[in-house]
């Protein structure tokens, strides 16, 4: 933590130091009126933020079909986008040192960038890369150091905390002509991905005519957990009165926590954590008739690729990130709380949320998957 600090804070005084020279070099880049429109999009955030970062490519594509389009992300979310025609170009922030990543970007020459989301490095990558028209989200909320950097950015917009996030990232684009943008998210994948989906589900007698359903018990986070019992419960409910086939989902280190929720269960269900990539897995998910997950980056594929979601306990706030659309649920259905994504989460908050978390019933869910399912309610 120390370490990261030290290093912002050099980058701080070493953009002050260099900042008259990085304008004379931006004002002499000068390119000419009919050269090729080139776009920076940077978002080092999480799976369910680069879901809702897709929207923005498209709108971009849509107004400027012509441009180059380059994703800047780490290595994490790349599997997301990695079949997205909208993109021309994705770079990964973590095959690069920052000195590298800067001499890369100036080759580029691009002409806009856009820093979706607050980052004391990210602010600033663009105009040491000598991009001419920076964008950058703001917010009160937000350390001095980002403060103080954010100020290289020729435009600015601040994040309005209780806001759509995915509202907030298209409002970015107005600097560049581009309003009233449709906030569908949308994922790709290819006939491969489909086919390794097909295959998977031959080779455990599943087919898509049957009623299959999707677990996640995990989370990237440790304080928004469910009860292990609680899933043990909805999950053989399922079986038993629905004739559900539950597939658990989750990454190569989910594997172990989905096996105790098996262990635990009187039905026979399927664990594929690890078999599949993000690449794959929206392929996956497209065929489930539902999908049940605590707040998590696979929740936000599955609606995004417009299967039925049930979202467990939500997040800070359900106006913020929370699953959208018609085929979607979050319990509790209220949700009054005064924090924000973008607000760090203190003793106080987990509990409130592990709170909301655990009033939350295998009843209740069954009840919610049954409707989403178009059957009718059993009581």
């Amino acid at each position: 933590m120390l370490k990261a600090y030290l290093n912002n804070f050099l980058w701080l005084f070493l953009t002050y130091l260099s900042a008259p020279y990085l304008y004379f070099r931006i004002f002499l880049r000068r390119r000419k009126k009919n050269h090729q429109l080139k776009i920076l999009i940077i978002s080092t955030a999480k799976i369910g933020d680069m879901v809702c970062t897709t929207p923005v490519f498209r709108e971009i594509k849509k107004k400027f079909p012509d441009c180059h389009l380059t994703a800047l992300i780490t290595n994490k979310t790349k599997d997301i986008v990695v079949n997205n025609p909208r993109l021309d170009e994705i770079i990964l922030i973590d095959d690069y040192s920052r000195p590298g990543l800067i001499k890369k970007l100036r080759k580029e020459k691009y002409d806009w960038a856009f820093n979706v989301l607050l980052g004391s490095f990210n602010t600033i990558i663009a105009f040491w890369s000598l991009i001419p028209n920076r964008v950058s989200t703001l917010h009160r909320g937000a350390g001095e150091m980002f403060k103080f950097l954010a100020v290289f950015n020729n435009y600015r917009l601040e994040y309005q905390s209780h806001t759509r996030l995915v509202k907030h990232y298209l409002n970015l684009l107005k600097f560049i002509g581009i309003t009233d943008g449709s906030e569908n998210e949308e994922i790709f994948w290819s006939q491969k991905e489909e086919n390794k989906m097909l295959d998977f589900l031959k080779s455990f007698n599943l087919s898509l005519n049957d009623l299959l359903i999707g677990i996640s018990v995990t989370t990237g986070v440790g304080f928004k957990n469910w009860k292990n019992d609680k899933f043990v419960a909805i999950s053989d409910k399922l079986i038993k009165e629905l004739g559900a086939k539950i597939i658990f989902v989750g990454g190569p280190n989910d594997s172990s926590a989905i096996k105790q929720v098996q262990d635990l269960m009187q039905n026979t269900s399927l664990n594929s954590a690890g078999c599949f990539t993000l690449a794959e897995l929206p392929a996956l998910l497209k065929k489930m008739k539902l999908f049940i997950s605590l707040d998590t980056g696979p929740l936000y594929i599955a609606n995004a690729v417009g299967t039925p979601v049930i979202d467990i306990g939500g997040c800070l706030d359900f106006r913020e990130q929370a699953p959208t659309g018609p085929r979607s649920r979050i319990l509790p259905k209220t949700n009054s709380s005064r924090y924000s994504f973008v607000d760090s989460i203190d003793s106080v908050r987990k509990a409130w949320l592990d709170r909301q978390l655990q009033e939350i019933t295998p009843e209740e869910i069954f009840e919610t998957a049954r409707e989403l399912l178009d059957l009718p309610k059993t009581r």
